[in-house]
C-alpha cells in the first residue's frame, strides 16, 4: 500500500457526506488518493453498487480498474465505473421505450441499435455516396473516408457541446474567411448530417452523438431516470474533470447536490483533449458545488522544467487559462513560439534552432527531439536533408 502525505491522507479520509473538489499538477498524486478513497469507502461498508466512477475515457480508470480486480476486494456489490457517454447509452438502452417515443423514432416499440464508429461510417457512407456522385463536395478533394468521418464529427461535437446538429453548418460558415465559392461545401456537410439523423430516426439506429443528445435532452429531464439514478448511485468519484465535455459537466452540475459524498479530481495545466470537445473552464466551474477545496502545490514525477514547458503549452492552446485557475502568470521561459510565412521558412528555422542548441548551448544532440502532428516520409526527407 503506498504511503500518503497528510493532504492525500485528508483527501481518502474525508467525511462520507462532504463534496471535495482536489486539483493540482499532473502526478502530484491525485489519482493515488483517488484509488485510495475507493477503497476506504468500501472498507466503510458502502455498497460497491452505490458508488459510480466517472471519467472522460476508459482508459484513464485503469488505476480504479486495478483495485477493483485485485484479489484483495471483498466480495460484495461492483462499483460502476463509466463515461458520461456510456452511462448515456445504457440509460438508452433500459429506458428505451420511453425515449424511442419522446425522441421521435419511427419505431420505438422495435428495440434501438447501437451504432460505433465504424458501422456509423458505413450508414453514413451509404448516404452520402450517392450525393458525391450528384456534385456533392466538388471542391473538397480529401478521401471518402475521411470525409464521411468529419461529418460524424460533427455531429458528434455538435453533442459534446450541447447545440443542435441543425446548426452545423450554419456555425462552420460564420467562422470561414476564404472564398465564398467554398462555402458550398457546409451547406453540403448540414445536408449530409440532416439526412444522416433522419435515417436513424427511421431505422432506430443510435450513434454516438443521438445517444448523448437523447440521455442529455430527454432521458436525463425526466424523473423516473432522474430517480433511478440518484437512488442506485451516493457517492460519485470523477477524475481528470477538465478532460471531460461540456455536456459531460452540465449533467454533473445538477446531479452533484443529489450525491452524499463526491470527489472531484481536477488537472492543472491539462486539458490537451481541449480540439476534441474537452472544456476546462466548465469543468473548473464544478468547484463551486462541492463544499471543500483542496490543493495539491507539488508533483512527483515532473521537473520543474517539464511543468513549465506544459503551462507554456496550455497558455499558448487556451489563452490565460492559467491565471484564471491559479491567480498567477504561468511561467513562458520553456517555450517560444517560432512564427513563419512559408512551411519550407518554418522547417529552417527549426533546424537553425538545433544548429543553435548543440553549438551554442552545448546541448547533445540525443537529447533533441522534433514532434509533428503527422510525420510524412516529405517532412521527414526534409527534415534530415537540413540536419
Amino acid at each position: 500500500m503506498p504511503t500518503f502525505n497528510l493532504i492525500q491522507q485528508r483527501i481518502v479520509d474525508s467525511p462520507l457526506d462532504l463534496k471535495l473538489f482536489v486539483s493540482g499538477p499532473a502526478g502530484g498524486g491525485k489519482t493515488t488518493a483517488g484509488v485510495e478513497r475507493m477503497r476506504h469507502l468500501l472498507a466503510q461498508g458502502m455498497p460497491g453498487e452505490s458508488i459510480l466512477m466517472l471519467t472522460p475515457q476508459r482508459t484513464l480508470q485503469e488505476p480504479y480498474l486495478d483495485l477493483l480486480y485485485s484479489p484483495e476486494r471483498r466480495a460484495g456489490g461492483e462499483v460502476t465505473p463509466a463515461t458520461i457517454s456510456g452511462l448515456a447509452r445504457r440509460m438508452c438502452d433500459l429506458f428505451w421505450p420511453l425515449a424511442g417515443e419522446a425522441a421521435g423514432f419511427a419505431n420505438p416499440e422495435q428495440p434501438p441499435v447501437f451504432l460505433t464508429l465504424e458501422t456509423a461510417q458505413y450508414y453514413m457512407a451509404h448516404l452520402v455516396r450517392p450525393l458525391l456522385d450528384e456534385g456533392y463536395f466538388e471542391s473538397v478533394t480529401i478521401d471518402r473516408n475521411r470525409l464521411y468521418s468529419q461529418i460524424i464529427d460533427n455531429l458528434n461535437k455538435a453533442a459534446v457541446i450541447g447545440f443542435s446538429h441543425t446548426e452545423i453548418g450554419a456555425r462552420l460558415d460564420a467562422s470561414y474567411f476564404g472564398d465564398p465559392a467554398q462555402r458550398r461545401v457546409y451547406a453540403d456537410a448540414q445536408d449530409c448530417a440532416n439526412r444522416f439523423r433522419q435515417y436513424c430516426l427511421d431505422h432506430n439506429l443510435l450513434d454516438f452523438s443521438l445517444q448523448l443528445e437523447i440521455f442529455a435532452d430527454v432521458l436525463w429531464k425526466q424523473d423516473i431516470v432522474r430517480e433511478y439514478l440518484t437512488k442506485n448511485y451516493r457517492h460519485l468519484i470523477y477524475d481528470n474533470v477538465e478532460e471531460d465535455m461540456p455536456r459531460a459537466h452540465d449533467v454533473l452540475r445538477e446531479w452533484l447536490p443529489d450525491f452524499d459524498s463526491a470527489l472531484l479530481i481536477y488537472d492543472e495545466g491539462s486539458g490537451f483533449r481541449h480540439f476534441l470537445g474537452a472544456d476546462v473552464q466548465t469543468g473548473w466551474a464544478l468547484r463551486e458545488l462541492c463544499n471543500e477545496q483542496i490543493q495539491l502545490q507539488e508533483s512527483f514525477v515532473m521537473s520543474e522544467g517539464v511543468a513549465e514547458l506544459s503551462d507554456g503549452l496550455v497558455e499558448a492552446i487556451v489563452p490565460k487559462l492559467e491565471s484564471r485557475v491559479d491567480g498567477q502568470k504561468s511561467k513562458q521561459d520553456s517555450l517560444s513560439i517560432i512564427q513563419a510565412r512559408f512551411y519550407p521558412e518554418l522547417l529552417d528555422t527549426v533546424v537553425n534552432e538545433i544548429q543553435s542548441l548543440v553549438s551554442s548551448r552545448q546541448i547533445s544532440p540525443s537529447e533533441i527531439v522534433i514532434l509533428a502532428p503527422y510525420l510524412s516520409d516529405a517532412l521527414r526527407f526534409s527534415i534530415t536533408h537540413r540536419l
